[in-house]
């Protein structure tokens, strides 16, 4: 008898939660609709045009943090266009290092010819038939080699290497010493 008392009291309780529940939602809904389509903060709001304008001008900025220069003269030095005595001398470090210049020849005990090149920082040993830096040998004279690159066939003579120019001598318009 008492479970019977206990199953009415268990659908009463759950009658008044649905009761409780449809009146929240109907006061939920009436709020809901009170809202207006459009906030009262459009007109403080960005337009599309110009949200998509910014993200540009971001990404722009991210890029450009981004980037690496790969120049090799600093750019805080009033645009390169007038070059001081370490300007000439960089690049004439730099013209010396890039040039392909024979030191010396020589014949080994077994009648070899061996010819001694500089190019770029490095010395190199070389026979009629090798390849130095894409440049096949092709002949070693007394005092000079032959050889072949890009189509064509260059010789050169035994040179020494050349002392660094005074650049302080200069009387060129365009070359200044010192900082200006």
């Amino acid at each position: 008898m008492q479970l019977r008392y206990v199953k009415d009291f268990a659908i009463t309780l759950i009658v008044i939660i649905f009761l409780v529940l449809g009146v929240r939602l109907y006061t939920n809904y009436l709020k809901a609709k009170d809202i207006p389509q459009q906030s009262i903060h459009s007109k403080e709001s960005v337009s599309d045009t110009l949200l998509s304008k910014i993200k540009g001008i971001e990404k722009s900025i991210q890029d450009r943090k981004n980037f690496v220069f790969n120049i090799n003269r600093d750019p805080l030095r009033q645009g390169n266009i007038i070059k001081d005595k370490l300007d000439l001398e960089r690049e004439f470090l730099e013209s010396l290092r890039n040039t392909f210049r024979l030191s010396s020849t020589s014949i080994t005990e077994t009648g070899n010819k061996i010819a001694t090149i500089e190019y770029r920082d490095v010395n190199y040993y070389a026979t009629v038939g090798d390849v130095v830096e894409g440049r096949r040998i092709t002949e070693i004279g007394n005092d000079w080699i032959r050889y072949y690159y890009n189509g064509s066939t260059y010789t050169t003579q035994v040179a020494p290497r050349p002392p660094m120019p005074d650049f302080s001598q200069v009387n060129d318009p365009n070359i200044r010493t010192g900082n200006f």
